[in-house]
Formats: C-alpha cells, structure tokens, sequence
C-alpha cells in the first residue's frame, strides 16, 4: 500500500489532491490505498431483516475512511433512533474502487443488487464527501433501485465541471457528453441525472447536508439551489463528523418518512 499523497504526486491529479485535503480536514493522517478487492465487503451495522424492515440504508464513506466510521461518529445509532424500520448497511466503497472504475459493478453486485434479492424493497443511499460522488452515480445507474439520496457535503466533480454548471445553473445544464471515460465526463453525467431528478423527474428523492465553512459549500449550492427548501441543511461548522451527524439527525426523520414504497 501507498499513501495517497504519493499516489497524487505520481498521477498529477487537481481531484486527487482535492479529495486528500478535504479528506486531512475531516480525519487527518496520511491515507493509504488500498485494493480495490472482489467482492466488495458490506457490514451490516442494523439488520432486522427484510420480513421486518421497511428498507434498508446503504452508507458510503468518504476518501480514506472506512464504513467503520459510521457507526464511530454516530451515524448507525441517529439512523436506528430516526428511522427504527431501515436496516443499516455499510459499503466498503474506498478510493481503490473509484480509481479502478469498478465502483458501480462492485456496489450492484456485492452490495444493493443481493439487498435487493433479499428482498428489500427500499433502499436508500447515504454518502459522505468523496461517497456523495459515488452514491449520485450509483443512482444515476440504477435509479430503479434507488428510493433517496442523503448527501453530506458531497464532493460533485473537477473544477472545470463545476464552472460549467454554474455559469448556466443546474437546471439549464445541457453539457456535450465526450465519449472520454475520464472524471469530467463521469461528473458531467451525474449533474445530467441530478438536473434530472431536482428540476424534471424528481423520481428520487435528494437530500443535501453541508458546513457553513465547508470550501465545499459553494460548489454543493449548485445543487442545493434547485433542491426543495426542506431538503437542504447549511450548519455552522467545516468538512467533517461534527457536522454531519447532527445534520443527519435532523434531515433523517423526515427524509425516511416518506410514504412507502411497493412494488
């Protein structure tokens, strides 16, 4: 394994180095990469079972953590105390996952597809900084499966991306789709779905959490601008736990109490 730092140097990616920074604000230390292994490992951090539970959330961390940190900073005990009917799931969706670009076949088949064979009927996506990224693709790709997507400062793309979007707004963005399979593209379709969802379809529901000082705040008000009122959260505080755990124990009840879904 190597340390992401010197992972980043060797490939001379502006995201990369991006999703480190904001990954040392909100855990620090030195992160390593890892393989990106098959199958992908899921904890069950709440299982009642899908004769019990009305659905089940899929949580995905951000760069350089682990599902772990969930249940460490209080993610598990808010979403059993908001939503006692969901089952409780981690995906182990690390870097290793992103840079191999098997993110989205390995969370179908290893982790939302057999939750689906299980039986559950709902599910829903949470994911934190570099996992709101993953959780808008996999959405993006299977929107059939996907009920809502909790975001907590999600990181949405390049910065040249990110202009694109702003100088048009969210729900006028109609960008040329390049056959290149590289990250701009792969951001520039995930905005198509999200302007897709908030300002057309709204088949899937999205919901936004963000620190009022996160450096990720003007980049998610893309998003959020177009999102209904109730669905964004801004607190006071940077990129990191202390403020998404209290912003998913106040977006949680309402978000999962939504009326059910049947098939």
């Amino acid at each position: 394994m190597r340390c992401f730092a010197e992972l980043c140097a060797r490939a001379g990616s502006i995201a990369c180095w991006a999703l480190v920074t904001l990954a040392s604000s909100a855990s620090g230390g030195c992160f390593l990469l890892r393989v990106a292994s098959t199958p992908m490992e899921r904890v069950a951090f709440r299982e009642l079972g899908p004769a019990q539970a009305r659905g089940a959330v899929v949580l995905l961390p951000g760069f350089g953590d682990r599902p772990s940190a969930f249940a460490d900073h209080g993610f598990v005990t808010a979403l059993a105390a908001a939503a006692p009917r969901f089952d409780v799931f981690g995906a182990d969706a690390h870097f290793g996952y992103y840079r191999k670009r098997t993110l989205l076949d390995r969370l179908d088949q290893d982790v939302v597809g057999p939750l689906r064979a299980r039986g559950y009927r709902e599910i829903w996506l949470v994911g934190a900084s570099m996992g709101g990224f993953g959780a808008v693709a996999y959405a993006r790709s299977h929107p059939e499966r996907v009920r809502g997507v909790m975001l907590f400062a999600p990181y949405l793309g390049p910065k040249d991306v990110l202009q694109e979007v702003a100088s048009t707004g969210l729900c006028k963005y109609q960008p040329a789709l390049g056959p290149k399979q590289d990250e701009a593209n792969f951001a520039r379709q995930n905005f198509v779905w999200l302007r897709q969802q908030a300002c057309e379809k709204h088949d899937v529901s999205l919901w936004l959490a963000v620190g009022s000082e996160d450096r990720l705040r003007r980049p998610d008000a893309i998003l959020g601008a177009t999102l209904d009122p109730s669905h964004v959260l801004v607190l006071p505080g940077g990129h990191g736990w202390k403020v998404w755990t209290p912003a998913l124990q106040k977006l949680a009840p309402a978000a999962l109490d939504t009326p059910e879904v049947h098939d």
